[in-house]
């Protein structure tokens, strides 16, 4: 490594540490370390990716992030893979933290599986739909890596088409939406462009959906305007928002912020999209996210909305 890269690489480093100080200094009023810890009791963590993984390296299983959570007083977390479904690891990691809660004195964390409709499974597959269903998992996330969208702003060719050339949903999602309705399953619509959500909502309520979520509204891939945001909200879907590593673009604390109060608390769910080997675990990540809402303004009432009365309702 020459001098010109070892000084590029100084300045990088030196906009993260900026970065990281500017995010975590404080921008309101000092917290109250108790409240924070009330606002995470019962609290839901909507997106959380366990080890082990195809794609990527995690270090935490099922089991052992379960019982961060559970530690943490955390109510439900909820499980994803992009290359495995969770319905069947989550019912083994739920018997087991319930019996630890117990022995320990603690509330039981649920922990939450479903499938991810990549062509790990089949893409658009009604069977791993019933299986999941089956297995009592909640969550039918549609495609997210293997999705057409996302091949194509990640500059690839190909993958899971979900509307036709006549702007309607293609008929194995219309079969999946039927069992998701049946089943009283979660529709959780991933790495799908703007027009492509639009039409899925629609579809999807007029297949009998009534859990609806959308993944990252505020991310570059799948990025929406409030307008847009608001009117998915009004049709009945909650927006899902996550913390990731806290650092751009995946997440803005100040875009965070802006889009809760333009829209109102009654429309989102939070959650981490962690399981990353590179930051702390999803659980205290979590509570950092709840911290920041707290100490920029956003009232208790509404964390604890986002963050258990939404999340339970998605849900349960």
């Amino acid at each position: 490594m020459d001098y010109s890269e070892i000084r590029e690489l100084s300045y990088e480093m030196g906009s993260e540490i900026k970065r990281i100080y500017e995010l975590f200094t404080p921008k309101g009023a000092p917290i109250d370390l108790e409240k924070l810890d009330e606002l995470m009791e019962g609290a839901i963590d909507t997106h959380i990716h366990p080890a082990p993984d195809a794609y990527a390296a995690r270090p935490f299983d099922d089991v052992e992030l379960a019982i961060q959570a559970c530690e943490m007083g955390m109510g439900a977390v909820v499980y994803k893979c992009h290359s495995f479904p969770t319905a069947r690891t989550a019912r083994v990691a739920d018997r087991i933290v319930g019996e630890w809660a117990k022995t320990h004195g603690k509330k039981r964390t649920r922990v939450i599986g479903g499938v991810v409709l990549n062509y790990n499974v089949g893409g658009l597959n009604p069977e791993a739909v019933e299986s999941a269903a089956g297995l009592k998992g909640k969550f039918i996330w549609t495609p997210n890596l293997d999705s057409s969208h996302h091949r194509k702003v990640s500059g690839g060719s190909g993958g899971i088409e979900v509307i036709n050339e006549k702007d309607q949903v293609v008929p194995e999602l219309q079969e999946v939406f039927r069992l998701i309705a049946k089943y009283d399953l979660v529709l959780s619509i991933t790495h799908q462009s703007t027009k492509e959500r639009f039409i899925m909502v629609d579809a999807a309520v007029e297949a009998g959906v009534k859990r609806i979520e959308i993944c990252h509204p505020t991310a570059p891939s799948t990025k929406m305007s409030v307008d847009q945001m608001e009117t998915l909200a009004l049709k009945g879907a909650y927006l899902g928002l996550y913390c990731v590593n806290f650092a751009p673009p995946l997440f803005s604390i100040e875009e965070t912020i802006e889009v809760i109060k333009a829209i109102g608390a009654d429309h989102f769910v939070l959650g981490t999209d962690l399981g990353n080997w590179r930051v702390p675990p999803p659980a205290i990540n979590y509570k950092i996210l709840l911290g920041l809402l707290l100490e920029r303004g956003i009232p208790e009432a509404d964390i604890k909305k986002m963050a258990k009365t939404n999340a339970e309702n998605l849900i349960f």
